[in-house]
C-alpha cells in the first residue's frame, strides 16, 4: 500500500548532493519526479505516494528527511 510522503533536507548542500537520487528513486517507483515543492532552499517535496522500497531508499539517504503520517 503506498504511503503520502513529504521529504525535505537537512540543508543546501544536502539537497544538491541527493536531488537527482531523490527523483531517481520518485520516478521509478511512481513514473514521475514531479511534485509540488516548496520554493525555499532546500525545498520541500509534498505529496508522493510512494512504496515501500522506495521509503526505505529515500530514508537511507544522507541528509534527506522524510515523514509519513505515522511520524505525526
Amino acid at each position: 500500500m503506498p504511503t503520502r510522503i513529504v521529504i525535505s533536507f537537512q540543508g543546501p548542500e544536502e539537497w544538491e548532493d541527493n536531488r537527482e537520487k531523490v527523483d531517481a528513486i520518485l520516478e521509478k517507483d511512481t513514473g514521475t519526479s514531479e511534485y509540488p515543492a516548496t520554493k525555499s532552499l532546500p525545498p520541500f517535496i509534498v505529496g508522493p505516494e510512494v512504496s515501500d522500497s522506495a521509503l526505505e531508499e529515500l530514508k537511507a539517504l544522507d541528509g534527506v528527511i522524510v515523514r509519513t503520517p505515522d511520524d505525526d
